[in-house]
């Protein structure tokens, strides 16, 4: 399986996507769902009857990160690289889309070289869409490590500088240790729908069910 790109979604469920990701995700054979013990046991069992293979975190792991998301997905990571994957995509249960398989051929020449992110967001600060992350398993284990609990950094900023072992980055750093894949997605008309609150209305975003492409980037903070 060394060859073979694992997808993993992370966290909670999302019920109002439960049955799509199932459908979106029928036909791809290597899949993990990286969830919290205290989950809906119906959508554990619905998930295992489609494929999926599933990697329970104990709550008491929550204490072992200031960003408690973050046990989810390294241990769906290793579990990854446990059982012999060579790379991983992951990704969350609020994000579905009808690309996956598009998505993971088009930029299989990407992620077995280094990480993949779709883009990078500048406002405040300088970080990345921490979503629809993919790359080689040992560099995936690297990246999303967990964060210590006197760290009060943002999931983003700690996984960039952590990973880089720098302050202070600047964007030719981020472009030179990864690649972005927004660009592929615009070309190939590949989309992905991200579950959003009202919090993140304007007048770019439909809500609740956000298109990641092509409205979500279509913002002045997105760079590639």
């Amino acid at each position: 399986m060394k060859d073979k790109c694992a997808i993993i979604l992370t966290g909670y469920v999302c019920p109002e996507f439960l049955d799509a990701i199932i459908k979106n995700l029928e036909s791809i054979p290597d899949k993990i769902a990286s969830i919290w013990e205290n989950e809906n046991t119906a959508y554990i069992e619905r998930l295992k009857a489609n494929g999926f293979l599933i990697v329970i975190s104990k709550l008491q792991e929550q204490c072992e990160s200031n960003i408690p998301q973050l046990v989810t997905i390294k241990n769906g990571i290793t579990f990854a690289k446990d059982i012999g994957y060579g790379y991983v995509l992951r990704n969350r249960f609020d994000v579905i889309s009808n690309d996956f398989n598009k998505y993971l051929k088009l930029t299989q020449s990407l992620f077995k070289e280094k990480i993949v992110l779709l883009s990078g967001i500048h406002t405040s600060e300088l970080y990345f869409l921490d979503i629809i992350v993919s790359g080689p398993i040992n560099e995936m284990a690297k990246f999303y490590s967990l964060q210590n609990k006197c760290d009060d950094r943002f999931i983003e900023k700690f996984l960039l500088e952590n990973y880089l072992n720098k302050e202070n980055l600047n964007k030719d750093d981020i472009r030179t240790s990864f690649y972005f894949s927004l660009n592929i997605c615009i070309d190939n008309s590949i989309e992905f729908v991200w579950r959003r609150s009202e919090a993140w209305k304007n007048e770019l975003r439909t809500i609740p069910n956000m298109k990641v492409i092509n409205e979500y980037c279509k913002d002045t903070f997105i760079w590639t």
